[in-house]
């Protein structure tokens, strides 16, 4: 009923006058629809799908499934959510473990990954999926997920498919919390789906960077640096202090708790679980989405998607790092295809000894440079300003540490202390150098990947595209020789904009007018440090003259 209720509300304020008319929006110089650019006047019309009608080998193969999602409140599981729910019409029930939080109960939480714009495709192609979705509660970083006696028998006795998506993503987690959740709760997971009754197959999302000591990582399991149970047992007698200054020692070469964790919880899957019909999916750097439900959504700031933010409002100037080097990104949309695609590969199809893994990259296909990547975010993003833009968009990368501080001095101390302290004379909130300080943060636990190119192998993943028939291909499209880098950066900034800084298209015509404002004052300051370096110069260059009998 509180889901229904809900729904009517979101419904109700979607279908609302916009503030602005949309011919103020798009005009001669601005000739695209932004709503259309993003997909959101593309939605097909609701339909009845009949129980005998039969759908494609993967829709078939998600008949009467009942699925089992940890992870579904994070960013790759609503995604995964809404692509079932979607495109997979008599799929019968999916339970997503959600755990409480900020005062939240599991209901409450749940309303709240609906009524994300993610969704809109799916609540006006599908309306009627609200009774396939229940949340349990439950907790992975608790022993027994954490699930009450009655949860673990409806999962026991229910589920067929096990996504295995939840993880704390954070590089900095401390190793008791990365431990307890990517490790044991992987070994919960485990623990659980060897009592189910029809169990066809369990997914286990893992990361391409669980190996990332090494610069080639093919698609089989490596040697971990430590023994996990040796790692839990000595986490479980140290205080946290302890285990904080030990932790340098602990992961060794990895750089982070993050991928160490990972790795491990990697390594007890090939122990504990050949057994089970499962696979370990190894995506790379995931992004925003491609083309569905909607392009450009993404929910975090992790990554790319930070430096393209923060550039685009004219909050980051400057970022250490190679421009030239390569990262291995991949649209989130894509990746979530691949996996379902894997999942139904690994129940039906896999005939070998070991446990698959499946690697989720673009570089050896579709590789692009840093460089190049900004540019074309900078040269379609330019068209779709956000109304909190504070500057116009100056960004430059540099791998060399002189001129970085250098540039970081000028760009971001000088003009965050200043701005900072106008804030507080105004009575306002001073924010700019806290940003600055979380940047400098985020460039420290990132400086590990700022000079390195990765090779990762995904032979599997380009043969699992290439085996799937015409209608999975076009339904779950996951095509790397197909990724145009240009086409996704058509819309990625005008996504980033709409769905992660939440600013609404009819704040454009006011936007546009601000950028406008904010170009004379960044052309006009350029204007100004640039006559000044001359005047400097000329000062110096004439005090030399002097001083040598030239002048």
């Amino acid at each position: 009923m509180a889901l229904d209720l809900h729904r009517k509300y979101i419904e109700k304020k979607q279908d609302s006058a916009p503030l602005v008319p949309i011919k103020d929006i798009i005009n001669s110089k601005y000739y695209l629809d932004p709503l259309e650019l993003l997909g959101e006047r593309s939605f097909n019309e609701p339909r009845e799908i009949e129980e005998s009608e039969v759908g494609s080998p993967i829709q078939e193969f998600f008949r009467d499934a009942v699925v089992f999602l940890t992870g579904g409140t994070g960013f790759m599981g609503k995604v995964l959510v809404e692509k079932l729910l979607r495109t997979c019409p008599h799929i019968k029930h999916i339970y997503l473990l959600i755990r409480s939080k900020k005062g939240k109960n599991v209901d409450q939480r749940l309303e709240d990954i609906f009524e994300d714009r993610l969704f809109k495709r799916l609540k006006h192609e599908v309306p009627k999926y609200y009774h396939k979705v229940s949340g349990v509660a439950g907790d992975c970083s608790l022993p027994g997920l954490g699930l009450s006696v009655s949860s673990r028998n409806t999962l026991i006795n229910e589920v067929n498919i096990i996504f295995h998506g939840a993880a704390t993503v954070r590089f900095d987690e401390h190793i008791r919390v990365a431990m307890n959740i990517n490790v044991s709760g992987t070994r919960e997971l485990l623990s659980l789906a060897r009592k189910i009754t029809n169990l066809k197959v369990m997914a286990h999302v893992s990361t391409a960077y669980s190996n990332c000591n090494r610069l080639h990582v093919e698609e089989k399991f490596y040697d971990p640096i430590a023994d996990y149970e040796d790692v839990l047992k000595l986490i479980s007698s140290k205080d946290d202090q302890t285990l904080q200054d030990m932790t340098k020692e602990i992961i060794g070469d990895l750089p982070n708790t993050y991928a160490f964790t990972k790795s491990l919880a990697e390594d007890a899957i090939r122990r504990e679980a050949q057994d089970l019909p499962i696979l370990v999916f190894r995506p790379t750097v995931v992004i925003a989405t491609y083309r569905e439900p909607v392009r450009g959504w993404i929910d975090n700031v992790y990554g790319p998607t930070g430096l393209i933010v923060g550039a685009g409002t004219g909050v980051l100037h400057t970022y250490f790092g190679d421009s030239n080097m390569v990262t291995d990104m991949i649209p989130v949309d894509m990746v979530v295809n691949a996996l379902i695609c894997a999942t139904k590969e690994t129940a039906t199809n896999n005939k070998d000894d070991e446990i698959p893994i499946y690697t989720c990259s673009s570089a050896g296909q579709k590789p692009i440079k840093w460089n190049d990547f900004i540019e074309m975010n900078r040269r379609h993003g330019i068209y779709w300003p956000t109304i909190r833009a504070i500057w116009y968009y100056s960004f430059w990368a540099t791998n060399n540490p002189y001129f970085y501080a250098l540039l970081n001095f000028f760009c971001h101390i000088v003009p965050g202390y200043l701005l900072d302290t106008l804030a507080v004379i105004a009575g306002q909130k001073p924010i700019l150098m806290k940003i600055y300080k979380k940047i400098d943060k985020v460039r420290d636990i990132l400086a590990y990947f700022s000079d390195k190119e990765w090779t990762f192998t995904n032979d599997r993943v380009l043969a699992l595209w290439k085996s799937l028939d015409s209608q999975d291909q076009d339904i779950f499209n996951f095509d790397i020789n197909q990724l145009s880098w240009e086409y996704f950066s058509q819309a990625h900034c005008l996504g980033l904009r709409v769905y992660l800084v939440k600013d609404d298209i009819h704040t454009l015509p006011a936007a546009r007018k601000k950028w406008e404002k904010l170009y004379i004052a960044h052309t006009a300051l350029q204007v100004f440090v640039y006559a000044f370096l001359l005047y400097c110069a000329w000062t110096i260059t004439s005090l030399i003259l002097k001083l040598t009998g030239f002048m």
